[in-house]
């Protein structure tokens, strides 16, 4: 399998999550392995994508700006140890609002293909929560469900659904498995 772009959810997957929100940059904790697991991405030519639901925003609980700071903030931390975040999307709306960005809608996947010119069928998705494994059951793409975050509802949510997915303890064991089916196509 041809997989050049790996697209990440944020909180849960490369920082922790809290069930309050990421409010400020200076909440950003970002998970351990994550640094070196986007360094590993990178090395093998592979682009990472955060897509993320961000409802803080369109609840007033905080700014675009301070969204944006804290995106510049987790990129620069996860990519620590020389991996690189090739872009971020976000979707700032409240679940009521019913926007096509908020995931499982899918708009904002079609922006990135659009933006940086590669095919969906060579990607992949690594998440925590249902509106993940919603997406990537939309795009038809491989879904990796980290056990971090909210993985035991959308646990439950892909079994109620049969959404197929491969079920990781962090972002380290998603990589390795990235890796070795991009090593078994060149074989």
């Amino acid at each position: 399998m041809t997989i050049t772009t790996v697209f990440l959810d944020r909180d849960g997957v490369l920082n922790a999550d809290s069930a309050d929100y990421i409010l400020r940059p200076e909440d950003v904790r970002i998970l351990p392995g994550v640094p070196e697991a986007l360094r590993r991405l990178t090395d093998a030519g592979i682009r990472s994508i955060i897509i993320s639901n961000q409802s803080a925003v369109g609840k007033g609980l905080m700014s675009r700006r301070s969204a944006e700071d804290i995106f510049q903030t987790v990129i620069h931390a996860a990519g620590s140890a020389g991996g690189k975040i090739t872009d971020h999307y976000y979707c700032p709306h409240t679940k009521d609002d019913a926007c096509p960005c908020r995931k499982p809608g899918t708009r904002l996947f079609a922006k990135a293909v659009e933006n940086h010119a590669f095919r969906i069928e060579e990607s992949v998705f690594v998440g925590d929560g249902f509106g993940d494994a919603g997406a990537a059951a939309k795009l038809g793409i491989p879904f990796y469900l980290v056990r971090q975050g909210w993985w035991k509802k959308a646990k439950a949510f892909c079994e109620e659904n049969k959404i197929p997915y491969t079920p990781v303890p962090d972002l380290g064991a998603a990589v390795d498995d990235i890796l070795h089916l991009t090593r078994e196509e060149c074989l």
